[in-house]
């Protein structure tokens, strides 16, 4: 990773940033839709910090604190259930539809899909989808393209509610004995079973193949599929009608060195479980499922940050923390698209019956 810093390299990033975001927010804006994770399924419950934390004491994540919550999980970024995605849980403190102390952002895979400003880029631009199949050239160009699709997607899970889900990201956690530590989140179902989950040897072995990103870009259903497209959202609320849905949000910490190997800020690095171990950091209890017309105000923002953390600077559009750099900006969008649902209404879910056609008309 590149650490000069130069002050040109700053305002490539925030130019690129910038203009990035403009491109999305008016495509975002006009098809009120989100920038990606359009297909979800959302409710509300609460979250609860553990009563006898392990990790070291901060001023907002107090042993036995509670607060409201929303949680949605999503499909990225198709709207057929079935096909073979990654899926996300994205989590609120507070029951809102923007407003929190604390959003924490997380996709099924270990892995990012990008790690830098650049990268981000050429993942953006390099989708051209064809009915289903995608960042062929991507994979085929960045063998970690490979190993973190490999990771992430998920072929017919059993539910939402079963599946692990990584911030993958890392961000500044500022404790009261004044050491600086970076964090990374995973939310887990409450007994720790995850469903459709790939091996690491299949990850392992995609990484090493170039042969593998075909297999991987397509992400189509498979021939003869016969559930609804919208068969885990309708299974979460389902599960929702009938009692409530129960995770686990763990907690990895890194304290900083200042001789480290900067390879540890790379969201595309997985820090081992022996010397990172997850920590309870809360409960998560959904009791109540959100209507479609709710869940289409609800939003997540990066930037939504207790004291007790922060988003890392970046230097360039080379460093690893340049990707929230980025992500700060996706508020633009969020106000784009409310604008036009304010003017038009929201855009209506797809039914039940809708054909295995990759993306519905109008997406």
């Amino acid at each position: 990773m590149k650490q000069s810093g130069s002050l040109w390299g700053r305002i490539k990033l925030w130019f690129a940033a910038r203009m990035f975001i403009v491109l999305v927010a008016m495509g975002s804006g006009t098809r009120r839709r989100r920038m990606s994770h359009n297909n979800g399924a959302a409710g509300r419950g609460k979250v609860r910090i553990a009563d006898n934390p392990e990790f070291p004491e901060t001023e907002f994540f107090e042993a036995g604190r509670e607060f409201p919550c929303r949680l949605r999980h999503a499909a990225v970024a198709y709207w057929d259930d079935s096909m073979h995605v990654a899926r996300s849980a994205t989590l609120k403190f507070a029951d809102t539809n923007f407003e929190s102390p604390f959003d924490v952002q997380m996709n099924t895979g270990r892995y990012a899909f990008f790690w830098n400003a650049i990268t981000f880029l050429h993942f953006a631009f390099s989708r051209k989808e064809q009915q289903g199949i995608e960042y062929l050239k991507y994979y085929e160009r960045y063998p970690q393209g490979r190993k973190a699709a490999a990771s992430a997607f998920r072929r017919n899970p059993s539910s939402y509610g079963q599946l692990f889900y990584h911030s993958q990201t890392p961000f500044g956690w500022h404790a009261k004995d004044g050491k600086l530590r970076y964090a990374k989140f995973r939310l887990i179902p409450e007994d720790g079973v995850e469903s459709a989950a790939p091996t690491q040897e299949f990850v392992d072995e995609c990484f090493k193949d170039p042969s593998a990103a075909a297999k991987l870009a397509n992400q189509r259903t498979l021939p003869g599929e016969t559930r609804s497209i919208n068969y885990l959202k309708n299974e979460y609320a389902e599960r929702l009608s009938k009692g409530s849905v129960k995770y686990r949000l763990q907690l990895q910490l890194l304290e900083h060195q200042d001789d480290q190997d900067p390879e540890v800020l790379n969201p595309h690095v997985y820090w081992d479980e022996e010397t990172c171990p997850f920590m309870e950091l809360a409960t998560v209890d959904i009791d109540e499922a959100l209507s479609f017309d709710e869940m289409s105000w609800l939003t997540y923002e990066v930037t939504h940050l207790p004291d007790s953390m922060s988003i890392l600077k970046a230097r360039d559009m080379e460093d690893y923390n340049s990707l929230n750099s980025m992500r700060v900006q996706a508020v633009w969008a969020i106000r784009s698209r409310w604008f036009f649902q304010r003017l038009f209404g929201v855009r209506p879910n797809y039914p039940d019956d809708h054909a295995h056609d990759f993306n519905p008309p109008g997406m």
